[in-house]
């Protein structure tokens, strides 16, 4: 059985550091895009996704990343990266066109100069 999905945040600065732990579905994909949604209309455009806890991702999760990173990106102008995934999950995300969009980074220090560029 797989962990519910669930995701804390830090503000640094301009940037807002998301930590995604658990299993990545619909529901937890529509509650990660209204975070995003509401952080992008206060004006913040840089974003960190921390994937190290993240034990699936769903279809629909995937989806909800590529909705998420297309309104940072293409709406706002703004800048997403992600570290910590693990091979079959960067498979995923790399087949799916996420990559197009938002860096993939080593580490969470690359994912922060990255998303500061």
């Amino acid at each position: 059985m797989y962990k519910k999905f669930a995701f804390t945040h830090r503000q640094e600065g301009e940037i807002i550091h998301i930590v995604l732990s658990g299993y990545l579905e619909q529901t937890g994909g529509t509650q990660l895009r209204e975070f995003v949604e509401a952080r992008l209309q206060e004006g913040i455009l840089r974003f960190v996704m921390n994937f190290q806890g993240i034990e699936l991702i769903s279809s629909p999760g995937v989806a909800a990343l590529l909705d998420i990173a297309s309104k940072i990106i293409d709406d706002y102008a703004g800048h997403l990266a992600v570290f910590g995934l693990d091979g079959h999950h960067l498979a995923v995300l790399e087949m799916s066109g996420l990559f197009f969009l938002a860096t993939q980074a080593a580490s969470e220090a690359d994912a922060v100069a990255a998303v500061k560029e």
